[in-house]
């Protein structure tokens, strides 16, 4: 049975997106409420505008958080108040430095929780994350459902679509979904996942 607070320790879910990644962050924190001495705060970098909070794709769960600048993760230091528990959601948008970010948490007897995508939609590793991954006490990974028509296999990929087609391998990296623009996201099992232009 996982115990509610493990100091020192870091936790990190990944999969593509609508795998519940940040659901299960929320969850997760959520059972250490009850626990009068700890306390928690949320991070998430300002290049995520969909919400000003933490919010899971569905389940209508949210939460308050503090944005960071994605260039910048080191701000975290400063500004995670003593928190027993350090939550950092969409992990993959930060600059490398994250991972002494994170060291230095975990050196400070933190218990650091991490969600991110682990590939990105070429289907490579994504930013930080892989480095992350290797720091890692504990990891979950999870998938979602293919949303190609008629697949109902389990989904690892994000398909990005530019006006409903994939995105081409040289695309930029990150792209943020936004409302009113040709670009959209999919999740996609390994077979219905397409990157036009990628090497063999």
């Amino acid at each position: 049975m996982r115990q509610p607070i493990k100091p020192g320790v870091l936790e990190v879910y990944v999969g593509p997106m609508k795998s519940g990644k940040t659901r299960e962050v929320i969850n997760r924190v959520d059972k250490i409420e009850y626990l009068a001495a700890h306390n928690h705060v949320f991070f998430k970098p300002e290049i995520d505008t969909r919400s000003e909070n933490i919010e899971s794709r569905f389940g209508k769960l949210s939460v308050t958080c503090e944005l960071i600048d994605e260039e910048q993760p080191e701000e975290i230091l400063a500004a995670h108040r003593d928190a027993s528990v350090v939550v950092i959601d969409e992990a993959q948008f930060f600059a490398d430095s994250i991972r002494s970010v994170v060291k230095r948490l975990l050196a400070d007897q933190c218990n650091v929780v991490v969600a991110g995508l682990d590939l990105d939609f070429r289907g490579e590793p994504f930013g930080a994350m892989p480095s992350l991954l290797s720091l890692a006490d504990e990891v979950t990974k999870l998938t979602a459902i293919c949303d190609y028509t008629g697949c109902e296999h389990p989904g690892t990929r994000t398909q990005r679509l530019i006006d409903g087609e994939p995105a081409p391998y040289d695309a930029p990296t990150i792209q943020v979904e936004e409302r009113d623009t040709p670009e959209s996201y999919e999740v996609r099992c390994k077979e219905h996942h397409v990157v036009p232009r990628a090497s063999p």
